[in-house]
Parts: structure tokens; sequence; C-alpha cells
């Protein structure tokens, strides 16, 4: 607890830069959107490497930042207007796994190293590349709020869960994947996120294409997505051996523990915006 309050001063303020780095990015729009979503990728795939070399496992990391960078561009709003019958991110899906397979062919058939590649693919830049659709959909205006909502509900998964788990929590939610995660701590975190959206998208909600059932709907899922998406990167990490995925940001860990609930809530998020207008 006393470690715990010592590190809330840095915790409140990485996650006031950070809320103020991604506002920005967020009404700049496609133009620091792509170049954000590299040095993510970039970050994040170093930490994966990191922790999966805990166990022995290595990634292909060129091939893993090629790929995920490709993937980015053919996930570009713009291609797919001018050319919608083209399926580009499962060519882009497509293209990786054959370059994968082909590397591993000619350097040692380490078909650990390819699984553990192709699961990273798929967990990091897959997932972040809903964002570029997201920015632009159902147009530039729009684009900005309706991705402010996976946004949003990750920054309240994540405050609401710490503190009440911190107040509250008693019983362990699931403690062979994180032991300090409590069920008290989850059902805060979905509740607080739900609270969040709903009067956020309350006080906006002209902006919004939906209606406030759909609304309250899309607030209920993202928030039980961005908890899913805490819990999927403690499972990375309790495999790993490793309490955080790094150092990157003081009093929060790497730059994965800040964005777990993200890479869950984004596509969700595209889902819904797709079925919904």
């Amino acid at each position: 607890m006393k470690e715990a309050r010592e590190d809330l001063p840095a915790r409140v303020l990485s996650a006031l830069i950070g809320a103020a780095l991604l506002l920005l990015v967020l009404w700049a729009g496609l133009p620091l959107v792509l170049p954000a979503l590299v040095l993510v990728l970039w970050l994040g795939s170093l930490e994966l490497r990191g922790m999966f070399l805990r166990r022995g496992i290595g990634l292909n990391l060129p091939l893993l930042l090629g790929g995920g960078i490709f993937l980015f561009f053919l996930s570009l709003p713009q291609l797919h207007w001018h050319f919608p019958q083209v399926p580009w991110r499962e060519v882009a899906l497509g293209l990786f796994l054959i370059g994968g397979f082909s590397y591993e062919l000619l350097r040692g058939a380490d078909l650990s190293r390819f699984a553990f590649t192709l699961l990273a693919f798929l967990y990091l830049p897959w997932t972040l590349s809903y964002a570029l659709p997201l920015r632009h959909l159902p147009d530039e205006g729009l684009g900005m709020w309706i991705l402010s909502l996976p946004i949003v509900a990750s920054f309240a998964t994540d405050i609401g869960a710490y503190f009440v788990g911190r107040a509250f929590g008693r019983r362990k939610l699931a403690p062979e994947i994180s032991p300090g995660k409590t069920v008290e701590g989850s059902v805060g975190g979905i509740l607080v996120s739900f609270l969040a959206l709903v009067l956020y998208t309350g006080l906006v909600r002209e902006v919004f294409p939906f209606g406030l059932l759909e609304l309250w709907l899309f607030s209920l899922l993202l928030s039980l997505a961005a908890q899913l998406g805490d819990l999927a990167e403690s499972m990375l990490k309790r495999y790993c051996g490793v309490k955080d995925s790094g150092r990157f940001l003081p009093g929060h860990g790497g730059l994965l523990d800040r964005i777990d609930s993200l890479l869950f809530t984004l596509p969700l998020t595209y889902f819904l915006v797709v079925v919904f207008t």
C-alpha cells in the first residue's frame, strides 16, 4: 500500500500527459495518427520481444515491424474508398503469412518464432490498425468523436479498476493470471467505464449518429472489452514471468500496460460502428 501511494503522483502525471498527447493526435487526424501508430508499434514490439525472450522465445522483429507498417498503409480509409472491392487488410495478413513461412524455410524453420511472431502481429498492429478507419468513419468530422469512445472506455476502466480495487478489493479475479486483480476492482472498472461513457456521450450526444440505447450498448460492451484487454495482457505477462511489460512510463510500467485495453476496444468499436451505421 505504501508503494502504491508513492507511485500515485507519477501515475497521475503520466496519465495526464498521455491524455493530452492522445487528444492532440485525435484532433490532428491522419497526419499524426499514422506516425503515432508506427511509434507505438515500434515500442510495443520491443516490449513484446523483451517479454518473450525471458521464455527463450525469439520474435522476427523485422517482419513484425515491416508487416505492421504495411498493414497500417493498407488500412488507410482513402485506399478503401477508391478500391472498396479489395479486402486490403486480408491481403496484408496473407502476405505476412507468406513472408513468415518463407523466412523460416530459409533461416532454420523455427516454428515457435513464427507462431509467436504471428501472435504478436495479431495482438499489436492488427488491432491498432483499426484506429485508422475509425478516425474517418463515417467521415473525418464524426470520426474524431467515434475514435474517442474506445479511448474514454480504456482510461475509465483502468482508473475505476485501480481505485476500486485498492479500496474494496478482496476476492481474486484470476489468481493464476494476475494475482493483483480482484473481482471488486474488475466490477469497479466496468462500472466506472460505463458511467464515464454514458456521461460523455450524453454531453456530446448530438455528434454521434446513434440513438440513446445504442450508445448505452456501446458503453457496456466497450467497458467489458477494455477489462478483457487488460486481462489478456496480464496473461501474456504471467506467461513470460514479468510484472510490467517495460519501463516506458513512470508509475505505469510499459507502454503495453497502458494500451492493453485499447487493443480490444478499437476493433470492437469499428465492428459496432459498421453494424449500426
